[in-house]
């Protein structure tokens, strides 16, 4: 009889090809893996059915584990008879089997010695390493990590270090000790640099641009940067013909290095006209919008390449991604004529659009955000434009467009790989108030219901004497247009201010609206239309008030209709872009309820990053609001709730709403502006997530548009204007405010500044 390699007699190997019931599975060669591991890895499960196919699948999953060196699979006829009888019609050969994996591990790293550092710790050195204990060893990785190590040492100045390692195998237990050996030498620092050639600039300046200078630690990573970096101040500074001829490193008694550089600096230059050649698509006029300088400023050519790159997005907007830009300069009496020549080549179409990244949300939601179309020219715009619609759903970290070829040369494909951040947020807690007695709280928001990117916002505050809820619902894209379509329900109590009370009665909404909002030119203009019912109860009127303010219950109708255009990049925290809207609130009337009146209003809001540090900017913002309410047909005066009552976080801080601005019993006239600079303090995922602004707000109400007056000052009818620094946290589903403003129009006996805690974004 002959055995087999593998130790198993001819009459116990399957003859058939398959399949067969596997009846017992066998693991030989396990030293330091658990057998759960190799369990889960194969495709052999007992009661079930085993392929040919699944050998050569087995293997190669296990050797992608990465911890072995061999791996083997072999079936024999199992001592256990048993079909299971889902299985019998299915069998290739009715004798079950068992199923031997037969495996040969790498080594085991039990211990990692390092011997000899003492510059540098051992933790930091084991860092640097892929490999650690635990691992199983691997020849390539423990190479690659000495060179890490090395790169280390270097970056440290130990330019001379030695670094070596021996493996010592117990083969029994297949466990490993590495011992990893160095000779760290000593530290090299920089004794002398100099700089011939120089002729325009002191030498010690042009030495400051370095990192390797004097008394410094060498730093060969930094060596090719810090001959850019001189490179790079006299290109910015005039001399675009400047050359380094020469630059070497002379090593001096094993710890110093001394450095020197050899440079042309050539002349000096100003940028003369700007020319173009090989343009059809766009006329020189057209190009020379994008120019970055001006006539008869010093050259830099950062300006010249962000020129150039200016020039290739525009070709890019109207799918000329393969234009080809080169220049040439024309030299008259140390001015530069530069002559922009272009080879526009052909325009790129767009194959197929899609989408990665997302797991949560629906792929349709993201596509229908995308402004570029599959066929049409490839436009950059376009693609800023989806990116920036799809950062505005509020729930996403990142999206990165992705340009890929094929193999058409005039056609690519895009992808939007997507991050999908938290959709909502649930808080909750308890308290104790001294007029409702032990109340409750529970608040829900969510930006991605069903992943279809529906909005939900429920709040309900509840105890002894208070049962206050407000639930919303809107679908960004009804019935798949773009529209939008909202419906809530409310029923909420505030406690009002009144002249210098700041609880003067107690106002309570209960009721319901529809909105609904269609959407043009992908995004940029939309109609709002919104109908409410509401009952209005007015309770607990201060003694003091009560001849002026009626306690009492009305049903308010009504409808608004706003127009909108908007232009900001991310509406949530915008860099650039303006909003425009235009809008009307009419109450009773045709409509019904208790009262005839009317409120237009008017704003308007501006962004601008005035600079970036890095990927950080800095921004500008302002925004003014402009309205008033009017009474018509049976109402004969303006309640005192749809009146303005101005002061506080949102909208002049540094003045409280209880008098301060305005007509002490509220105004029917109101104008606000609001100045801000925002800059950020923490930034993740390309998005400021925490920011300081600085602010400046001024506007006043008023009863009769007679008494409108341009003075600043303490009169009633004056405006006033307060300022104040602020912390913003820019998340879409929780922003917060926190202010300090001040007040520079008090009256008498007034406070003076205040702190504003505050939850959404003030424009």
């Amino acid at each position: 009889m002959l055995i087999p390699a593998s130790g198993f007699s001819d009459e116990l190997l399957p003859s058939s090809k398959g399949p067969w019931q596997v009846n017992e599975i066998e693991i030989v060669g396990l030293k330091n893996i658990k057998p759960k591991l190799i369990l889960k890895t194969v495709k052999a499960k007992k009661g079930k059915l085993y392929y040919e196919e699944d050998k050569r699948v087995d293997v190669e999953n296990l050797m992608n584990l990465g911890n072995l060196e061999r791996a083997g699979v072999e079936l024999i006829y199992s001592e256990d008879k048993s079909i299971n009888k889902k299985n019998y019609d299915l069998l290739g050969d009715t004798n079950p089997v068992k199923v031997v994996y037969t495996i040969q591990e790498k080594p085991y790293i039990e211990k990692i010695n390092i011997i000899g550092s003492k510059k540098i710790s051992k933790s930091s050195i084991k860092s640097e390493m892929s490999l650690s204990e635990d691992d199983f060893y691997d020849e390539l990785k423990i190479r690659d990590d000495i060179k890490k190590i090395y790169d280390k040492y270097k970056e440290k100045g130990f330019i001379t270090a030695k670094i070596d390692y021996s493996v010592d195998i117990d083969t029994p237990t297949s466990k490993v000790v590495i011992d990893i050996k160095i000779n760290e030498g000593e530290k090299v620092t920089i004794r002398n640099v100099s700089i011939s050639g120089i002729k325009s600039f002191k030498e010690k300046k042009i030495i400051k641009l370095m990192k390797n200078r004097p008394k410094k630690t060498y730093s060969e990573t930094d060596w090719n940067n810090d001959i850019k970096a001189v490179e790079s101040f006299y290109k910015n500074n005039g001399f675009m013909n400047f050359k380094v001829l020469n630059a070497t490193m002379t090593f001096v008694e094993n710890k110093y290095m001394d450095v020197k550089i050899d440079i042309d600096e050539g002349n000096r230059y100003k940028f003369g006209d700007a020319i173009f050649s090989g343009n059809s698509l766009y006329t020189s006029e057209e190009l020379s919008q994008l120019v970055d300088y001006k006539k008869g400023v010093m050259y830099d050519e950062e300006k010249l390449l962000t020129t150039i790159s200016n020039i290739q997005e525009k070709y890019a907007d109207k799918g000329y991604l393969r234009v080809a830009i080169s220049t040439y300069a024309v030299y008259e009496n140390n001015v530069a004529n530069i002559d922009f020549i272009i080879e526009e080549n052909y325009p790129i179409y767009v194959r197929y659009i899609d989408v990665e990244g997302n797991k949560s949300t629906k792929t349709k939601v993201f596509k229908r955000e995308i402004v570029q179309k599959e066929g049409d020219v490839f436009s950059m715009s376009k693609i800023r434009r989806s990116q920036e619609k799809i950062f505005n759903l509020g729930f996403i970290d990142n999206v990165e467009p992705m340009i890929n070829p094929t193999n058409s040369p005039d056609t690519v494909d895009i992808v939007f790989d997507v991050t999908e951040g938290k959709p909502g947020m649930l808080t909750a807690g308890a308290g104790l108030s001294s007029r409702d007695g032990l109340v409750g709280m529970l608040s829900i928001s969510h930006m991605n219901l069903f992943g279809l990117a529906q909005r939900l916002s429920l709040s309900w505050n509840f105890g002894k004497k208070v049962n206050d809820y407000s639930v919303s619902w809107t679908d960004p894209w009804f019935m798949d247009k773009p529209t939008s379509l909202g419906l809530s329900l409310f029923n909420n109590r505030t406690y009002n201010s009144y002249s210098t009370t700041s609880s003067a009665y107690t106002e309570k909404k209960t009721g319901g609206s529809v909105l609904v909002g269609p959407r043009f030119e992908d995004d940029k203009y939309a109609l709002s239309f919104k109908y409410t019912y509401e009952r209005v109860k007015i309770t607990d009127v201060d003694d003091i008030y009560k001849d002026r303010i009626a306690e009492g219950t009305s049903v308010q109708s009504s409808i608004s209709i706003d127009f909108t255009r908007d232009t900001r990049d991310y509406i949530w925290d915008p860099t650039r872009g303006t909003k425009l809207s235009l809008g009307v609130e009419l109450y009773g009337g045709l409509l019904g309820g208790d009262m005839d009146l009317y409120k237009p209003n008017i704003s308007y809001s501006y962004n601008k990053k005035l600079f970036s540090l890095g990927d950080w900017p800095f921004v500008f913002s302002f925004a003014s609001r402009f309205g008033f309410v009017s009474r018509f047909g049976s109402t004969k005066s303006v309640p005192v709730y749809e009146k303005y009552f101005l002061g506080g976080a949102d909208s002049i801080r540094g003045y409280e709403n209880t008098g301060q601005i305005g007509p002490d019993d509220g105004g029917k006239i109101y104008s606000v502006t609001n100045f801000e600079f925002k800059f950020p303090l923490a930034r993740e995922k390309k998005r400021t997530i925490v920011q300081w602004a600085f602010f400046f707000d001024i506007g006043n109400s008023w009863n009769r548009f007679d008494d409108i007056t341009t003075k600043i000052g303490s009169e009633t009818n004056y405006l006033k204007t307060g300022a104040g620094f602020g912390i913003r946290f820019t998340t879409p589903a929780f922003p917060i405010r926190l202010d300090w403003g001040y007040g520079f129009n008090h009256k008498t006996g007034e406070q003076l500044s205040d702190i504003y805690f505050t939850l959404g974004n003030l424009f």
